[in-house]
This record gives structure tokens, C-alpha cells and sequence, in this order.
């Protein structure tokens, strides 16, 4: 899912607010209390706020974008002018609450959401993939000293019979020893 989905689901939600007879309430939606986009509504009786924020949630390491829908319970009335009578977010009596999770981002910036359990995944291999550099960049590499015993292991297990050295690395980080040959790897214990 993209960021235009959720820009949908957000048109969705005032539209089906709109088609129970609700108007925008202009006057209550000045300012700003951090949120990414707001649109309040009134029937009359009561001020209705739609509207779109970042959340996060540290505990799990991930965080998203979230629509809520919540009444006002400040002070502010239904079609007045007064633009004084400020509707707090979080004042709201939360109606509804929909979460997406961000999931990555590609190499074009554009972010991907999800649900938690895709975000939760998502961020535990990011992590994995984190330490799996660090590991690398700790390794020592003993490419030299061990060419000869790499190139049998790379027959033996890759099947391959012309090898080229500059495509060997043969790296040892604690007690294990990890042969690469072109994006292959065979791990030694």
C-alpha cells in the first residue's frame, strides 16, 4: 500500500460523513497541533474531526501513519463563526481509529505501509540485515591464506570449475569461517 491509499481511505471516510448530511465546519480547523491534514464536520449538533498524523510505536520499533475520527468535547459550536474555540486532537472522543504501518521505503523515496504484523517483520530484517554487515565488516578477511583450500570447497560445493580468485573472499569472524564465490556463500564451522 502507498501513501495515495491512504489518501483514499481518508477522502472515504469525510465523503460517507458527507453523504449522512454533514457539512465542513471551517471555522474550528485553524491552526495546527502537528497533524498531517484535518477536516472537520457538523451535522448541526456535534463537530466530527477526520484526520490523518504520524504515530509510533517505540516498544516494537515501528510506526506509521493513522486516521482517526473522534467528536469534539471542546468548546467549539457547530456552523458559529468564532474561530476562537480551539478543537484539541487530544481532547477527542475517538470514534474510529484505522493504523498503517510503515514497512520501508524503495529507492525512489516512495514508502510502503502495511499492517504490524508486515511492519514487525519488516523491521526485524532490517535489523538482521544491520548485523549481517557488521558481522562482515568485522570479519578478517584471510582470502590469501586460504585460497587454495577455497577453490576445493567452491568445486566441491558450488560445482564450479574454472574459478577466478578475484570473485573468492574467504572471511572468519569469531570461530566460523565463511567461503564467497559470486554471491554464493558456504559457511565452515
Amino acid at each position: 500500500m502507498k501513501y495515495a491509499d491512504i489518501n483514499k481511505r481518508f477522502t472515504e471516510i469525510v465523503a460517507e460523513y458527507i453523504s449522512k448530511g454533514y457539512t465542513i465546519n471551517t471555522a474550528s480547523m485553524r491552526g495546527s497541533q502537528g497533524e498531517i491534514a484535518k477536516v472537520d464536520l457538523t451535522n448541526g449538533t456535534e463537530i466530527i474531526r477526520v484526520m490523518v498524523n504520524n504515530f509510533s510505536d517505540l516498544s516494537n520499533g515501528i510506526d506509521g501513519i493513522q486516521i482517526t475520527v473522534g467528536r469534539s468535547t471542546d468548546k467549539a459550536l457547530p456552523n458559529s463563526s468564532n474561530d476562537w474555540n480551539t478543537i484539541w486532537c487530544d481532547h477527542l472522543e475517538v470514534i474510529s481509529q484505522e493504523q498503517f504501518f510503515k514497512l520501508g521505503e524503495d529507492r525512489k523515496g516512495n514508502v510502503y505501509y502495511g499492517t504490524q504484523t508486515e511492519a514487525m517483520a519488516a523491521s526485524d530484517l532490517r535489523l538482521e540485515q544491520y548485523l549481517a554487515r557488521q558481522i562482515e565488516h568485522q570479519a578478517e578477511d584471510l582470502t590469501r591464506k586460504a585460497l587454495e583450500i577455497a577453490k576445493c570447497i567452491i568445486r566441491r560445493r558450488f560445482g564450479a570449475k574454472r574459478i577466478y580468485a578475484e570473485d573468492i573472499k574467504v572471511s572468519k569472524y569469531k570461530s566460523s569461517y565463511t567461503v564467497m564465490y559470486k554471491g554464493k556463500s558456504y559457511k565452515l564451522h
